[in-house]
């Protein structure tokens, strides 16, 4: 499935200003973790569309996160206990099966995939190979700097706030290609020239 270019992203919610879309955002482990890591887990609460993770994502990002002693782990509990994102396992065992066969794709993403593809959602994973197989399998996925920049164009994050976001993410170990990283520069270029 072809991602939505940003300016057309742009367009579509400054036509749909305050209203709820319908589909829902499937949160992979690495979104949550670096977002919480940089003090932004409040932007979860600041979209309005449903929120959910997976089981095996709350066991990566929660339980393994406070036996590490990871801060940010308290704070995505806190998402889960609020129900800003609510925990669902994907119903569908046959596809969650068929992407569990896939070496490298971990079981969290494939359970977030498999979700997303239920719900008819959107499915927010960083990993390469998981939007590989999104694509494969018709599953709209895209990035944690998706989030970012829809708030941005919904004017919830000034552009500057989301480049800040995005280096403070880097300089804690999200990890972003240099391709990735000056298309993104382009579009917060192409947004704040307008």
């Amino acid at each position: 499935m072809k991602q939505p270019e940003p300016r057309k992203l742009r367009r579509d919610l400054a036509h749909n200003e305050g209203y709820k879309l319908q589909k829902p955002l499937v949160i992979d482990a690495t979104p949550i973790i670096y977002l919480c890591k940089i003090g932004l887990s409040r932007i979860f609460g600041d979209l309005p569309e449903e929120k959910y993770t997976t089981p095996k994502v709350v066991e990566e990002v929660i339980d393994k996160g406070k036996i590490l002693g990871a801060p940010d782990a308290l704070v995505a509990e806190e998402l889960i206990q609020r129900a800003i994102i609510r925990v669902r396992e994907p119903a569908r065992a046959g596809f969650l099966t068929l992407l569990s066969t896939l070496p490298h794709l971990h079981e969290a993403e494939a359970q977030v995939l498999a979700l997303a593809k239920e719900l008819e959602g959107i499915a927010i994973v960083d990993e390469s190979l998981a939007r590989e197989v999104s694509r494969l399998y018709n599953i709209e996925a895209h990035g944690t700097a998706y989030l970012l920049l829809r708030l941005m164009y919904r004017g919830r994050l000034s552009t500057n706030q989301v480049r800040d976001a995005i280096d403070d993410m880097i300089s804690a170990g999200w990890r972003l290609t240099a391709e990735e990283y000056a298309k993104l520069t382009r579009e917060l270029e192409a947004f704040q020239g307008e």
